[in-house]
This record gives structure tokens, sequence and C-alpha cells, in this order.
């Protein structure tokens, strides 16, 4: 029997003149037809949910929630709200909010969420052969787009993939390469002709084994390793015009992208590391006493800024024996979270205020804590919610 293996996610909480009236309006009726953008603009107010219901009340009601206008204004209100939390874990069991099931055990990969929409990638072994499975996935409708295969010369290659918005075009694409640099595909999700497209790339680099892609205003950072000096850098993917731009170390800069965890700064590009009082690269735990972040500044130029910011008195106290990982930095307050490895009973971010130089430690209710499996929890900041239906 096939097993199933799935990935559990949980998250906090054009314009024209209708021509006819609901269904539940008479005929005969002197009543005046009501203005697409009335309509809309009622919808756009309501939470997630009545949204769902509301696709069922009747088929006028169905189509004007399905217009463009109104899924893009949608999705800019729901920026502008508080943002929410989005957790992801891979377990075997399926449990509640939404699951997304791969058959035969593998390697679950979950990106981090891209304007409400969260790219899966499941990879099992087959008779020596590695089999790359990809997969879209929208908490919020809870539906799951599975994407074409991603033909290859051989299998034994490891695929990674990376998802990106270009905010101008407003189109979502999922970049992939072969772990030797050799060959690069995109795919333009919502296309007619969803298929694979080559690309080039003038940049001779290849996989890093630690892939923690980023999309940051409609550009696609990810680490990696240049062919020729054997030394990392970052390599920007603009999704709009789908071409690719190094960003080479420098200095004591290398030592931050192999080591940095890459964070959305203010809408720029921040590597992020941990360092013990030696100034040593290390855990995050309650030895830690301070934080280094780089900014990059321009990238035409290249130019980066660096900041450290000293942890406070409480941090040994309030970390206590949790060892901790970088989730990111919060978009309005630019508080650095964190969160707990392999947390079983119970589960907590940590939120580091430089500004004001205080820790907070919170617990996190209504997520579910699998004792029996001790599988990472992945916790991701600013996500908001999509209503738009994909084919």
């Amino acid at each position: 029997m096939e097993t199933q293996q799935t990935l559990n996610l949980s998250w906090d909480s054009q314009r024209n003149m209708l021509s006819k009236t609901s269904d539940n309006v008479r005929e005969g009726s002197s009543a005046s037809p009501i203005p697409t953008d009335v309509i809309v603009d009622i919808f756009s107010r309501l939470p997630l949910k009545s949204i769902a219901i509301c696709r069922c009340v009747s088929k006028l009601w169905a189509s004007v929630l399905r217009l463009p206008y109104f899924t893009e204004l949608f999705l800019t209100k729901s920026s502008s709200r508080p943002p929410q939390l989005l957790h992801a874990r891979v377990t075997n069991i399926a449990s509640r909010h939404m699951k997304l099931s791969f058959g035969g055990f593998g390697e679950i990969s979950c990106g981090r969420p891209v304007y409400g929409l969260v790219c899966v990638k499941h990879v099992r072994v087959l008779d020596g052969e590695k089999e790359t499975a990809l997969a879209i996935c929208n908490p919020s409708t809870r539906q799951v787009l599975h994407l074409p295969k991603v033909e290859t010369e051989t299998r034994r290659l490891k695929l990674r993939s990376m998802f990106g918005y270009d905010p101008v075009d407003k189109q979502y694409k999922v970049l992939c390469m072969t772990s030797d640099g050799g060959h690069y595909q995109v795919l333009t999700l919502g296309s007619p002709n969803r298929s694979w497209r080559m690309l080039e790339c003038c940049i001779p680099h290849y996989d890093y084994p630690l892939p923690k892609e980023i999309c940051i205003d409609g550009v696609l950072y990810y680490k990696s390793i240049n062919q020729s000096t054997q030394t990392f850098l970052i390599v920007c993917f603009d999704v709009r015009s789908e071409m690719f731009r190094p960003i080479e170390a420098k200095g004591s800069l290398g030592r931050a992208m192999l080591t940095g965890d890459m964070v959305n700064y203010g809408g720029r590009l921040g590597l992020i590391t941990c360092e013990d009082n030696r100034g040593n690269v290390g855990a995050i735990n309650r030895r830690s006493s301070r934080f280094k972040l780089w900014v990059l500044e321009d990238v035409e130029k290249q130019e980066w800024s660096d900041r450290v910011f000293v942890l406070p008195a409480e941090w040994k106290n309030v970390v206590g024996e949790h060892r901790l990982n970088f989730v990111g930095v919060a978009s309005r307050t630019n508080e650095i979270v964190l969160s707990s490895w392999y947390p079983i009973n119970r589960f907590y971010l940590f939120y580091f205020d430089p500004e004001i130089d205080t820790v907070v430690r919170v617990e996190m209710q209504g997520v579910d804590m699998d004792v029996s499996n001790y599988a990472v929890l992945q916790t991701f900041l600013d996500h908001v919610e999509d209503v738009k239906l994909y084919a």
C-alpha cells in the first residue's frame, strides 16, 4: 500500500455595471442594478471565511468574486492589515487546517509564502533516480495546484525550485535550476500555456547546499557558489525581466553570505548572523551575545551597510534552554523574530526590538504539537490572504 506524507499548514488569523440583479430580486422589480464597484468594495471588507460563503450564494456573486479587480483589491487590502503568521510542519499524519499530500516517503520542503501563495516541493528516489513534484498551494482558499513535471537531461541531479512575484505585471513565477547550474527553467502561474520555458544564464554558478531564497519587491535572491572562484555569492533574479545578476562577497561579507539568514529589512535584502562575546558566529541560544545585520543599500553598486545589535541582559533568562533560529524581521516594527527548534509541548516566538533593547517570549496557541514527530515547525512572517482561484 502506498504511504502518504503530508505537509500541514496553519495560519493565525474589469469594472463595469452589472446588467442584471441578483437571483433574489423578482422579475419586473424597479430596483436599479448595483454598480459593480460598490459590490466589490463591500465584499473587499468582509473576512476571508465570509468570502467563501458568498461564492456559494449565487452565480452572480460568484462571478463578481472572481473578477481580477476584486481579487487584486482584496490582496491589496490584506497586505495593509496586521500581518499573519504561517506555520508548516512535515508529518506522516494528517492534521487540521490544511494538508497537502504526496504519494510515498521523500523529502518535502516548503518555501516562504509569496503574496499569499506557497510553493511546495516533494523529492523521492525511485530506482536510483530522483523524482521531483512541485505544487502551489493557497492556504486562504485551500486550493492546491500541481505543476507540470520539470524535464531534465538526467534525474540524478537535484532540482532546486524558487517562487517569486512580479508586482508590476502581477505575475507569479516558479524558477527551477539543476544543482550543477546547467539548466534553468521558468513557469508563469496563470498563463494560458502552463509549461516550462528554458532560460539562459551567463553567471557560472551552482546550487548552494542549504537553499533559503527570498523574494523582495519583484527580485528573487538566492545563495549560490561561483563555479570559477568557488566563492559564495548571491544571485538576483528579476522576476519580470527574467534576468540574472550576481552579488559577489567582498571582505568580511563573505562569512555573512555563508552563514547568514536572508531577511526582508524594510524592503531591502538583509543578512543576519548571531555571534558570541568573542565574535564567533554560531548557534542562537542563551549564550549568544549580539546579532549582526548586513543590509544591501545599493544593488547596482553592491554597497552594504552593517550594524550590530547587542542583546540585553534579560536575554539569558527569556531564552532559557531553547535553541533558536531566525524567522525574519517584522515589516512594521523591525523587530527580529526567532522561534525554537523542534518544539514539542509548547511553541514560542521570541521578539527582539533593537530600538528599545527588549526581548519578549510569546507562546503561540492553536499550533498542533505532535510529540511523536520531531519535525521542524517552520514559521513565516507577513503572510497575506489571497482569494484568487487558479486553473
